[in-house]
């Protein structure tokens, strides 16, 4: 299920908790997968349990301290073959008026930051302590960068958006191509926020 549509049923039901996740392109599972997170909260500070089944289709349950959460990352991006299938989310009590207020703010603020008008695989590089990767990548003068109908956001460096009919090779390879020039510029090795399967 999306996150947006979950955020949207928590507001519903006046439940805080998912606030951050309005807007972010992504399901409960990727999410959980990769702790994702926005405007100072993420999936980790919300999630109780999850139910995934390993390689040889043995059923586990693991609570929140068993996803082992750092930033953009959870035990499953180091054990690829499991698969999450079900996760428990405690939300808390609130006011709606509160809750839609807050929803608004955070689309208000992704729409005049982020390339939400174009289809994306969300935030593409990671920040890190020290720098901010988009930054980098700005001062590489490549926003508007193209391989194909895939771009380097004009509004946010950090986001490779399609602007037609891009494929993934496309996006791979402008992907390579930034980490390359941000290295040769930078002697950084910038990192992936979103996790590539099937590139082969």
């Amino acid at each position: 299920m999306l996150l947006s549509k979950i955020s949207n049923e928590a507001y519903n039901k006046g439940l805080t908790g998912l606030e951050f996740a309005i807007g972010i392109p992504g399901s409960i599972g990727g999410a959980v997968r990769m702790n994702a997170g926005a405007y100072g909260n993420e999936i980790k500070d919300i999630v109780l349990s999850s139910e995934y089944l390993d390689k040889n289709l043995t059923l586990h349950k693991i609570n929140n301290k068993d996803h082992e959460f750092k930033y953009r990352y959870s035990r499953f991006n180091e054990n690829k073959s499991d698969i999450i299938i079900s996760s428990v989310l405690q939300l808390k009590e609130g006011n709606k008026e509160e809750i839609k207020e807050k929803m608004n703010m955070n689309m208000n603020s992704r729409r005049k930051k982020q390339p939400i008008n174009y289809p994306s695989g969300g935030s593409t590089f990671k920040r890190k302590d020290g720098y901010i990767t988009a930054e980098l990548i700005d001062k590489c003068n490549l926003k508007g960068y193209n391989v194909g109908d895939a771009y380097v956001s004009d509004k946010h460096a950090g986001f490779i958006v399609n602007k037609g009919n891009a494929k993934a090779k496309d996006v791979l390879l402008l992907i390579d191509i930034v980490k390359e020039k941000v290295h040769n510029k930078f002697n950084i090795d910038i990192e992936l926020e979103i996790e590539v399967l099937g590139e082969d």
